[in-house]
């Protein structure tokens, strides 16, 4: 893990400086010093960055300390153990995850330049930048919160004051402070040209030196706005005008999210009249439903649509009372109602950013599957989270059906991004991968296959914890308490295994015959859920690779029985990991699932950096909207036109961090490809003394991966792209 300055907080002339949505990580800096207080024990030697450190996991207490910092209560945490980096290294890994972050932003640069399409909104012009992230001046000015990053200097010095410990912090911060101080010396330079009243502007600028770290991040805005607005003349009051809370006026407009660079506008526009059709047409809205989920947003993971029975309906029953119509029982006896169950947002409360609300509605949807195997929503219930006696149920008879298929949509997006994607492959993850680093030693086969694949996921979900406002994409899920309590609910419900391809299909109670058309395809299985087909494509590249490394490290069930080393790491990742659901190392069949449904999580989530995985669909945010922008919920019975139904929808400002939050997946280079540079045969994991054949299967793996990315996106062929750690 090389640790580099290069390219961290440059500021970027004679355009947008997109630095500032990064740069608020350092918000954390406080955070970071009260965790790290008193929790180390320093040598006077530095250790090399690339060593890995042992971890620990955090504490109710530093839970509880995190809510303190950011102001909300941590739930009781029950779900897998939260790791932490611990000792010298670890503070390494603090530094170089920081640093990761804010570099990245110089990726970002350009494709924000390629929103340069222009959209009028509320009789004003201007380029898809303008309206999403603002003004030169307002993203330059929030880009000085960038100072706070000299906030963690000071906390750092404060705690490792060794010699060694001085001589590296000045290593890593003086080019950083050095940059910094060159920025807030341009847009100063910027401000007296502009209105010849550099004092006002060098005060704020002082200030923010020596007082933002008690800023929160709304107070991001409160800044910008005094830079823009104080008493500095109507030119610059204009010119400094906030257009990102403005509600979009025609469904054409969410193309505004996609960038020029590298043909991604030109890729979606042809979608366009379909994706328009299915916010303006409720039969269209009705068809596009399902395909939509079935067939994109993959990193998402939303295997939720769940063939109901006799077993599974009750709750559906209860929530739709007197709604529940003959034809549902009818449809249930025959084996063709399907349900999505989204009440698992039942008590959380909407977000307030900056004045406008981010609200995720708990929902049901109930979907019939027909004769030809389409598979339509027939009925949509709508719940304010904190008030399930509102209720509404929508039919597709109901004026404002569209409606609730957008809260329904709302709720899967949210869903998918916490609970399908960061929960089980980021939480679940990172606490298998501190027990095998903390207790397998480094010459055991499985240390040798997991290892190579386990950097950066602990740090980074560490960071994300402590700098939650500014790192998280926008929806309802506003800090990390809600995050944590969203995961306790679905935690109590799902074991270790439980989402796992196989386990999640046979959990919704789906018959592959159901969602396979014979003459399609060659009749191959899954052809009606492509997304079915994709994830057991990668399922069955990890298993064969798993499978061939634990054949070469064990002869037999006896000796994989035999090995103390795999019993205590069973051992501690169930209790000291709480991972539930692992089994005892009893034979080999059971090693191999548990480090197939690993790694399966780790190259899984790297798929999601596949340009064609990331756009077109997820970016047109009424596709998978991230939040709700009003909480009332409207009458079904009465008209919902267009232009209403888009004050419900996602607005320019969080489209703003919407783009921010997928550009940095789809537009940054990973820190490490799963194949490498050199060829699928260079950067072998395994000691090839011992198990030359775990090395071959290292390299059929590589290889497997590479003719999937050209049978997955053949038009673009981005090896490099698929990264082999979860990075972000």
């Amino acid at each position: 893990m090389e640790f580099s300055p290069t390219g961290m907080g440059s500021h970027h002339p004679g355009g947008v400086n997109h630095q500032s949505q990064l740069y608020s990580t350092d918000l954390v800096a406080r955070k970071i010093d009260l965790l790290l207080r008193g929790k180390y024990s320093w040598p006077c030697d530095r250790l090399s960055p690339m060593s890995t450190p042992p971890y620990t996991k955090l504490t109710q207490l530093e839970l509880n300390l995190i809510g303190l910092l950011e102001g909300f209560k941590a739930p009781q945490w029950n779900g897998p153990a939260l790791p932490r980096p611990d000792g010298q290294a670890g503070l390494e890994q603090i530094f170089d995850t920081l640093n990761k972050l804010l570099a990245r932003a110089q990726y970002l640069i350009q494709a924000k330049d390629g929103l340069s399409i222009e959209y009028t909104l509320n009789g004003i012009t201007a380029t898809a930048e303008r309206f999403m992230l603002g003004t030169h001046e307002q993203v330059e000015q929030a880009a000085q919160l960038e100072v706070l990053i000299t906030q963690i200097e000071a906390f750092l010095r404060s705690i490792f004051n060794l010699p060694a410990h001085a001589s590296r912090i000045d290593e890593v911060f003086a080019p950083i402070r050095l940059k910094m101080q060159a920025a807030s010396t341009a847009v100063a330079t910027a401000r007296t040209k502009a209105v010849g009243q550099a004092s006002g502007v060098a005060h704020l600028i002082g200030d923010a030196w020596t007082g933002l770290i008690h800023l929160a991040s709304e107070e991001q805005q409160r800044l910008a706005h005094l830079f823009g607005h104080g008493g500095q003349g109507p030119a610059l009051a204009a010119a400094a005008a906030d257009y990102t809370k403005l509600s979009l006026e025609s469904p054409e407009q969410f193309s505004m999210a996609w960038t020029t660079l590298q043909d991604g506008f030109r890729h979606g526009y042809p979608r366009i009249p379909e994706y328009v059709k299915a916010v303006t047409d409720p039969a269209e809205a009705t068809r596009a439903f399902w395909p939509m989920i079935r067939s994109t947003a993959l990193p998402y993971n939303l295997f939720v649509m769940r063939r109901l029975t006799a077993a599974t309906v009750a709750n559906y029953q209860i929530n739709f009372g007197n709604a529940w119509l003959p034809q549902y029982n009818n449809l249930l006896s025959a084996g063709k109602l399907y349900g999505i169950d989204m009440t698992v947002f039942e008590g959380l409360d909407p977000q307030l950013d900056n004045g406008t609300a981010r609200f995720t509605p708990s929902t049901m949807v109930l979907l019939e599957m027909d004769g030809a195997k389409n598979v339509n929503p027939i009925a949509v219930y709508v719940a304010d989270p904190q008030d399930v006696n509102t209720a509404k149920i929508y039919t597709q008879a109901s004026p404002a059906w569209v409606y609730a298929l957008m809260a329904a949509k709302t709720s899967l997006t949210v869903y998918g991004i916490w609970l399908g994607h960061v929960y089980t492959l980021h939480i679940v993850t990172a606490a298998m991968q501190m027990s095998t680093i903390n207790v397998l030693p480094k010459t055991n086969i499985v240390y040798q296959l997991i290892a190579p694949q386990s950097n950066y996921t602990i740090p980074f979900d560490l960071v994300l914890m402590l700098g939650w406002p500014n790192l998280s994409p926008p929806t309802s899920i506003s800090d990390s308490g809600k995050f944590l309590s969203l995961c306790n609910k679905f935690s109590a419900t799902h074991d270790f295994f439980s989402t796992d391809p196989d386990s999640m299909l046979a959990n919704m109670n789906l018959d592959p015959a159901d969602f396979t058309d014979p003459a399609i395809d060659g009749g191959k299985q899954w052809n009606l859920y492509p997304n079915v087909q994709v994830v057991k494509k990668v399922w069955a590249m990890v298993a064969s690779y798993v499978g061939a490394v634990v054949d070469a490290g064990y002869a037999s069930d006896a000796a994989v029985a035999a090995d103390t080393d795999l019993a205590n790491w069973i051992q501690y990742a169930s209790t000291t990991g709480n991972v539930a659901g692992l089994p005892a190392m009893k034979s080999k069949q059971a090693l191999k699932d548990v480090v197939t449904s690993v790694l399966y999580r780790i190259t899984f989530h790297g798929m999601g950096r596949l340009r064609s995985v990331g756009t077109p669909e997820p970016p047109f945010a009424t596709n998978y909207p991230p939040c709700l922008q009003k909480t009332n919920i409207p009458d079904p019975t009465a008209p919902l036109l267009t232009n209403e139904l888009l004050k419900y929808l996602p607005n320019t400002g969080t489209l703003g961090k919407l783009v921010s939050f997928y550009y940095i997946f789809a537009y940054n280079a990973p820190y490490v490809p799963v194949v490498p540079e050199k060829g699928p045969d260079a950067e072998l994991f395994f000691d090839n003394a011992k198990f030359p054949a775990a090395n071959q299967a290292l390299i059929g793996f590589r290889k497997e991966i590479e003719s999937f990315i050209k049978w997955l996106q053949p038009d673009w062929v981005q090896t490099g792209q698929w990264p082999r750690n979860i990075e972000l």
